[in-house]
């Protein structure tokens, strides 16, 4: 019987998604004769993608590409989400890691992380932060920041990263914490002045730009992530299948090339070190993400 493998995008393209999504149906396609399908489902704080998977039968015929976001921020952050991760999803294959960017206006009077901090720390409730939205990445990036420096400042959710850096050109807000693939093709631009990187080290395609926890904040570290996962209690057979195809392709020159002109890294991380690396993420920013939650709808 033929059968059609799906794999849920979790967002409409934009590039990054769309491109990790149809490497991972590349991967899949050559060693089947059922169909591949992307279908994607934006909207709802990504969490539609993993309601589809949830009510598809754990055969390893549905997949879902998640993120932190999804697997990560949205059960803590956002009331209402249907999904339990650790008990609903099993992580069939890490695929990437996404780190950020610290830009300032670039009329701002400073050059450093350090000398952003002077600036800030006189100026409580003053300041406005961007992000791509509510329970983004570059959302807890901000609220890390400026719990860590500590500086009150006011986040201001944009519809996707584009809009962020508009939002920053225009001088609506101060800062951004932008997602390397968003932030490289800007770096250079008159508007935005990079101050550091959010990763636990310097950046290859950015050596000279310092990491925050060099700047003055130790053990700041954020980045985002994607990674393939199916129902819990699909066959061990069926994730292993996939895994296999997946690794081969992400080992492929070509497709490392795409990665890492997009500003991303294949990860090299064994699965259950990675599944650990999850749970540890959770259990991390868990309480941060619920003090930084807006209030539940009507006052409840």
């Amino acid at each position: 019987m033929t059968r059609t493998y799906r794999v849920m995008a979790q967002n409409a393209p934009p590039p990054i998604s769309d491109t990790l999504a149809r490497i991972v149906a590349n991967a899949i396609r050559p060693d089947t004769r059922d169909p591949v399908v992307l279908e994607r489902h934006p909207g709802a704080i990504t969490t539609r993608g993993a309601m589809a998977v949830l009510r598809a039968p754990a055969d390893g015929h549905t997949l879902l590409l998640g993120s932190n976001a999804t697997i990560v921020i949205n059960p803590h952050y956002f009331y209402g989400v249907k999904y339990e991760p650790a008990r609903d999803f099993e992580l069939v294959a890490p695929l990437v890691t996404m780190p950020f960017v610290l830009l300032v206006a670039s009329d701002l009077p400073v050059d450093s992380p350090q000398a952003l901090i002077r600036w800030l720390k006189p100026r409580p409730g003053e300041v406005n932060f961007g992000s791509s939205g509510d329970g983004s990445t570059g959302h807890l990036a901000g609220e890390l920041f400026h719990r860590m420096v500590p500086v009150h400042m006011v986040h201001v959710s944009y519809n996707g990263g584009v809009a962020a850096l508009h939002g920053l050109a225009a001088r609506h807000v101060s800062l951004l914490f932008a997602a390397l693939p968003l932030a490289l093709p800007y770096l250079s631009n008159a508007h935005f002045r990079p101050l550091a990187v959010s990763t636990a080290e310097r950046l290859e395609e950015l050596p000279t730009l310092p990491t925050l926890g060099e700047s003055g904040l130790p053990g700041y570290e954020i980045e985002g992530w994607f990674g393939i996962f199916a129902r819990a209690h699909t066959p061990p057979a069926a994730s292993a299948w996939h895994r296999a195809r997946i690794a081969a392709m992400l080992a492929d020159s070509a497709t490392r090339a795409v990665l890492t002109s997009h500003g991303l890294k294949p990860v090299t991380m064994p699965l259950g070190k990675f599944a650990t690396r999850i749970l540890t993420e959770s259990d991390k920013w868990a309480p941060v993400l619920r003090a930084s939650r807006l209030p539940q709808p009507g006052g409840a």
